[in-house]
């Protein structure tokens, strides 16, 4: 079930509206299937560096239950603060086109997810209570989450004119989500508390 919650967890928190699905929606509106795609691979490439990371660290202490408490409260208020700022914001998707060469375009994502530390925070405190025993299984579920939606997004927006609304719509499902998470690790920080004290 936790391999299950982590791949939905990173599938639409990749989807919520943020730099890098909008860099691969642009370039798929922009310049196609070719240049989504290497888009995606930059951004997917910067994953991996961030997983890694945060596999070394859950090694160790990500079982611990003061730790579990810790994040779990941390994860939950974050998740939370996520949650009402995605419903709340409006959508404005850029579509005026550069000409950046395709390995260009690889480069530009991978510096622009690397750049973003709102993706360790995400990676080291809101999924850490979710990892199971197996951290490796965990991340690779996680993985493959992030790596289906910003691949549909790739998909889609190379074939079709995604609209704002329903960029909009996704904001208010992807709102809901986070919110049922928010209360998981929540739930997950009671239930370290009870091993503690």
């Amino acid at each position: 079930m936790d391999y299950i919650i982590l791949a939905s967890m990173g599938f639409f928190a990749a989807l919520t509206p943020g730099p890098d699905i909008f860099y691969v929606i642009r370039q798929g509106l922009c310049k196609g299937r070719v240049s989504a795609f290497l888009a995606v691979a930059g951004i997917l490439t910067g994953n991996i560096v961030y997983l890694t990371l945060v596999g070394i660290g859950l090694g160790s202490i990500g079982h611990n239950p003061y730790f579990q408490m810790t994040v779990g409260i941390l994860g939950g208020i974050y998740l939370f603060r996520i949650a009402v700022a995605v419903f709340n914001e409006k959508v404005h998707i850029e579509k005026s086109c550069d000409n950046y060469k395709k390995f260009d375009i690889y480069k530009q994502a991978l510096f622009l997810n690397l750049s973003n530390p709102k993706a360790m925070i995400f990676f080291a405190v809101v999924i850490t209570p979710f990892m199971s025993k197996n951290v490796m299984l965990s991340l690779v579920s996680l993985y493959a989450g992030i790596s289906a939606a910003f691949l549909t997004a790739a998909y889609f927006s190379s074939k079709l004119n995604i609209e704002e609304k329903i960029m909009n719509a996704v904001n208010k499902i992807s709102s809901a989500l986070f919110l049922f998470f928010s209360a998981s690790l929540f739930y997950t920080a009671y239930k370290a508390s009870l091993a503690v004290f």
